[in-house]
């Protein structure tokens, strides 16, 4: 079987999640760089992988990479990669350019030079040049440099991942992306004890834990697939590998979890609804006042940081509180949160037993891990 060069991107600071999650589902892992998981694998292992790769935002086919220092070896980058036996000219194209460091050109200057290309490169090989649509093309070519490191592909996938067809809404002001709430799901290490979140919101981490761990598809629902216009593509086994997802349903521990709002309880049912997880068990419900678990848990969480919800003299009472209670009551299990306030690690009874830098959109954040006796 031919194997293409593909890359994923992801939640920063967690690529070795991805790579692990890529390698797990079949892929050959390359290379990782900030955001981004490289791999090896076949053309229908995308199909696959697009269904089931949980903490990925975007895979593309890895058309071109190269340390470049001037626009004109771009220009020489760009014109080796076939671009007409991944479409054909009836398909509209963009270029999509991102630029850090300091050049003597921007972004627009490596997105006009490319475009040019591509079309240039068409008329050479096809006779004819694919229309251009920057507002909504067909298929999407992504050129990123980022000092002298230059990346271009091809977007398999359309809009983000993350934007999960079960996702009822949004109105949660401090709502996770649910690629990072799978990701910190998977690096947890829950294992055969309940998973709970005692400040749930809109329910994403226990979702996502329940998809995982049963082996569904959080896409499941999902009508826009970017490859799907593409020259490799095969419909008719994409259509066997949509059949299969449709009737996956495993196991998993008990999952609860509770929210002092009533109303993000709420979405968190219908967000679990929508994902096919009904058995998750939603309830309004103070964390500080919730009676300890009859047997150890696994507690993954997202507390307030202070950015846009809550008041750092409020949050600092809250990290106290909670501590006392987590320590009394929680013997046996494992603390798993996500941080953006350095506060509430000060609290922690016992030194973390593993901590993993993050960013949350542009915002860091630490995933830190505790076992208490």
């Amino acid at each position: 079987m031919m194997l293409t060069e593909f890359f994923a991107t992801c939640t920063t600071g967690l690529e070795w999640v991805t790579a692990q999650e890529l390698t797990a589902l079949g892929a050959e892992v390359t290379d990782t760089s900030r955001s981004r998981v490289f791999f090896r694998a076949g053309w229908e292992a995308i199909y696959r992988l697009h269904l089931y790769a949980r903490t990925v935002n975007r895979f593309f086919v890895l058309l071109a990479r190269a340390q470049v220092r001037s626009l004109k070896e771009i220009e020489e980058v760009a014109w080796q990669v076939p671009y007409e036996q991944w479409f054909d000219n009836r398909h509209a194209f963009a270029i999509r350019s991102e630029r850090d460091g300091t050049h003597e050109f921007t972004s627009m200057d490596i997105a006009r030079v490319v475009g040019q290309v591509v079309c240039d490169r068409f008329i050479a090989r096809t006779g004819q040049r694919p229309p251009v649509n920057l507002d909504n093309p067909d298929v999407e070519i992504f050129s990123t440099l980022a000092d002298d490191q230059y990346l271009l592909g091809l977007n398999l996938t359309g809009s983000s991942l993350h934007r999960r067809p079960w996702r009822q809404s949004l109105a949660h002001l401090t709502a996770l992306r649910p690629t990072l709430a799978a990701a910190v799901v998977m690096a947890s290490g829950w294992d055969h004890r309940p998973l709970i979140d005692p400040m749930c919101g809109t329910g994403t981490l226990l979702i996502e834990g329940a998809l995982w761990r049963r082996g569904i598809s959080p896409l499941r629902g999902r009508e826009e697939w970017a490859f799907r216009v593409l020259i490799p593509h095969d419909e008719g086994r994409w259509q066997e590998e949509l059949q299969a997802c449709e009737h996956v349903c495993g196991h998993s521990p008990p999952l609860r979890g509770s929210d002092w709002n009533a109303r993000y309880v709420e979405i968190a049912r219908q967000n679990a609804e929508g994902a096919g997880v009904t058995d998750i068990e939603f309830a309004v419900a103070n964390a500080l006042t919730l009676p300890p678990p009859e047997q150890p848990v696994v507690l993954v969480t997202n507390p307030p940081y202070g950015v846009r919800m809550g008041k750092p003299s409020e949050l600092v009472h809250l990290y106290r509180k909670l501590w006392q209670k987590w320590g009394a009551e929680y013997g046996g299990s494992r603390i798993v949160v996500i941080s953006g306030n350095p506060a509430f690690e000060q609290f922690a009874p016992v030194e973390p037993t593993a901590c993993y830098e993050f960013l949350q959109a542009d915002l860091p954040c630490r995933l830190l891990i505790w076992d208490l006796p």
